[in-house]
């Protein structure tokens, strides 16, 4: 999704490092994502890019209505650039194109595909395929098995939050190829996910609650039950 913004006001900020002056910009947008996940750069009409470094977020408000949130943001740029030429000018950034908000979505079937292939690009070892339904079915390759509801309410549930929270990172190096996802919602929609996602109150480094590991504890249970 393209967003909208413009650099509504610079500001003066001495450093305290080495007493040089740098300054941030104060920007704010409608973001349909509620997410908070990284804006890598943003580019104007002429397609001419321009990289932010460091954000701080000073207000955000979520319409309940729409799920939209407005965000008010003082933002520097990189190399402490002076972006003054840009003040009041339109600039564009895309927000990640995975994410989407579930919070007011039932989920009613999980499908996943997991491949394990040998070391440094070799041949696929093994592919796994999972369906997992709130029905209370799993489908596991060609085996269906059945399970406890209320334990499938709460494996969507960490799901949901999982994959559709303002605090799901996409981390790096999260084997986008090996791990894939097809979240269906009873609205209809069906959302593809590629990678393990994780959630963090920071950067995802050192989080340990990626999807697969949410999918492999339930398994774990299936072949337990069973």
């Amino acid at each position: 999704m393209k967003t909208y913004l413009t650099l509504e006001k610079s500001i003066s900020h001495k450093s305290n490092y080495d007493g040089s002056i740098y300054k941030s910009y104060v920007t704010s947008f409608f973001s349909y994502t509620k997410s908070h996940h990284t804006i890598n750069d943003f580019y104007d009409e002429e397609g001419n890019v321009y990289i932010p470094e460091v954000y701080s977020f000073c207000e955000k408000k979520v319409d309940p209505d729409t799920n939209e949130m407005f965000v008010r943001a003082d933002v520097e740029f990189e190399d402490g650039l002076d972006m003054d030429f840009l003040l009041h000018k339109p600039l564009y950034f895309r927000e990640p194109e995975w994410f989407c908000d579930l919070t007011n979505e039932e989920i009613v079937q999980l499908d996943c595909i997991f491949e394990q292939y040998e070391l440094v690009l070799g041949p696929l070892i093994e592919r796994n395929n999972i369906s997992i339904f709130m029905d209370e079915t799993v489908q596991i390759n060609d085996k269906i098995y059945h399970f406890s509801k209320p334990i499938i309410y709460d494996f969507f549930d960490e799901i949901r939050i999982n994959l559709g929270s303002e605090k799901t990172y996409k981390p790096l190096l999260s084997g986008a190829c090996s791990s894939r996802y097809t979240l269906h919602l009873k609205s209809g929609k069906a959302i593809k996910y590629s990678g393990d996602y994780a959630l963090c109150d920071g950067i995802p480094y050192g989080c340990k609650r990626y999807t697969k590991l949410i999918v492999d504890d339930l398994i774990k249970q299936v072949y337990e039950s069973n």
